[in-house]
């Protein structure tokens, strides 16, 4: 018994010891493996951290510019016919040319051997004339051209300071004929917008910060004015900033007598700290039939204190007939709409695919779902015999109820011709039926009663206009529009680096 004890001993030990050399490597090798996750999670917010920094491009003087093609409906151009009436120095991987003044360089695809950028410098700092580029005025850049060769065409980059692009983007962003003070305030928007869009590249493939079309700044869209460099070297430098950041200055054409704020972007929660301020009325947001009639009255009788109550955008009408082919033209929209912007546009029937809804004939109901207290529309439901489809953000909701083409009467009775957008989302609608009838019927056709050309958010040009023309000055109008504090970018450069 004691010889068997003996062994049960030995056995039962070097049980222990290979369960603790086992709990021992299982926990080495756990730990390792955590420490092996906690080093790569580590190493991946390095990684991101050092990507978010490559994105923080220096606050230099010069900015690069994406010149769109005919109309703006594309980054590629097929062909290029340029000069200078200086004269022009055309860079090709590094071979120089120089071209007298006036002589014209065609650059096509076939002009790309040995590189693929061709750069192109007017001399004596003359301006680059894109001679078969439609704006409405001569399409003339200062800076340097850079053209690139695409597989879908060429793409043009025009490089330059600063301050010498506000003098193309003032002018066609606001009429030069504008007050003094109101050409000095868009200056500083404009100026306070470059930089904060010279923080990344919009178009990476590029080195682009913005392009030249409303999706940005317009730029040389209209000729240099006096007026207008004369607000630019005036406010030279100086930018908008709230907390010690460049801001994003948003500005659009006419208030309808309320500021939309930052509520006019579907991803900022209402009521944020911002240096975008909201006014209204609380009863608009209140999705009441009170809160409706208030707004009704609102839009009907407008405000003589109004800063553009004297404006023609101040309030306009939209007589939208909803027959059979304009009804079929809406429901291509919403379907196109849907697939681009699928979280702003939702179609939805119990039996049928979304792509059914081209088939449909008629409009049964358009309603407002709801309204910020600036009266701004946030959404809308249209029903058809087998669909709904709602419509969640401004810029999809002047997308659906606009049609190119159409005509909609401003407060003056001045006509206007319709692009592919409705002036704002600031409006009621009055329903008519078939037959006369009420709702259930279908629309026979809708007024739109609106309010106001633009977004809503930011600075109002018109209004800007009306405050310099009561005595404002730039900084007293922009005081109205945006909280903040103006500083010059040498500032702001220090605080970003």
């Amino acid at each position: 018994m004691k010889g068997f004890s003996k062994k049960v001993l030995v056995v039962i030990l070097w049980i222990i010891i290979a369960l603790g050399i086992y709990r021992c490597s299982v926990s080495q090798t756990e730990n390792r493996e955590a420490g092996e996750e906690e080093a790569e999670e580590y190493g991946q917010e390095d990684k991101e951290e050092e990507a978010d920094d490559a994105m923080r491009l220096p606050f230099d003087g010069n900015v690069r510019i994406l010149i769109m093609n005919q109309r703006y409906r594309g980054i590629y151009h097929t062909e290029l016919r340029i000069a200078c009436s200086e004269g022009m120095l055309v860079d090709d991987n590094g071979t120089v040319s120089e071209y007298a003044p006036g002589a014209e360089y065609v650059l096509n695809g076939d002009a790309f051997h040995d590189s693929s950028m061709i750069c192109l410098k007017g001399k004596n700092n003359g301006k680059l004339q894109i001679r078969n580029l439609e704006r409405n005025c001569p399409a003339q850049y200062r800076g340097t051209l850079e053209c690139h060769a695409a597989g879908d065409g060429i793409v043009v980059v025009n490089e330059l300071p600063v301050e010498e692009y506000l003098y193309g983007v003032v002018p066609s962003e606001m009429p030069p004929s504008y007050p003094e003070e109101a050409l000095k305030a868009q200056a500083v928007c404009a100026r306070t917008y470059t930089y904060f869009h010279k923080q990344k590249y919009a178009y990476p493939d590029w080195k682009a910060h913005m392009d030249d079309s409303t999706a940005f700044q317009v730029y040389g869209n209209c000729d240099e004015s006096p007026d207008a460099n004369r607000a630019v070297d005036a406010t030279k430098n100086q930018v908008l900033t709230y907390k010690d950041e460049i801001v994003e200055t948003f500005y659009y054409s006419t208030s309808g007598g309320y500021n939309g704020g930052a509520g006019v972007w579907m991803n900022t929660v209402p009521g944020e700290d911002s240096y975008l301020t909201e006014t209204g009325d609380e009863r608009y947001a209140s999705n009441s039939e009170e809160g409706e009639l208030a707004y009704k009255q609102y839009i009907d009788n407008g405000n003589a204190e109004d800063v553009e109550y004297g404006e023609a955008w101040y309030r306009w009408n939209y007589d939208k007939v909803l027959d059979a082919s304009a009804a079929k033209k809406m429901f291509q929209k919403l379907y196109s709409l849907s697939l681009a912007q699928p979280h702003a546009v939702r179609i939805r029937s119990r039996f049928l695919s979304s792509d059914k809804i081209v088939e449909e004939k008629t409009v049964r109901d358009i309603r407002i779902l709801g309204r910020r207290k600036s009266g701004l529309v946030t959404g809308v439901i249209i029903d058809t015999e087998h669909f709904r489809v709602s419509v969640l953000s401004q810029h999809a909701i002047r997308q659906a109820l606009g049609c190119d083409g159409d005509v909609i009467y401003r407060k003056d009775d001045s006509a206007y011709t319709m692009g592919d957008l409705l002036p704002s989302a600031y409006f009621y609608i009055e329903k008519s039926y078939d037959n006369n009838g009420e709702s259930g019927d279908n629309l026979k056709q809708i007024t739109i009663h609106g309010a106001g050309f633009g977004h809503g958010c930011g600075m109002s040009q018109n209004g800007a206009k009306a405050l310099a023309e009561k005595g404002l000055t730039a900084d007293r109008i922009l005081a109205y529009y945006y909280n903040g504090s103006i500083k010059a970018v040498s500032a702001i450069e220090q605080t970003a680096r």
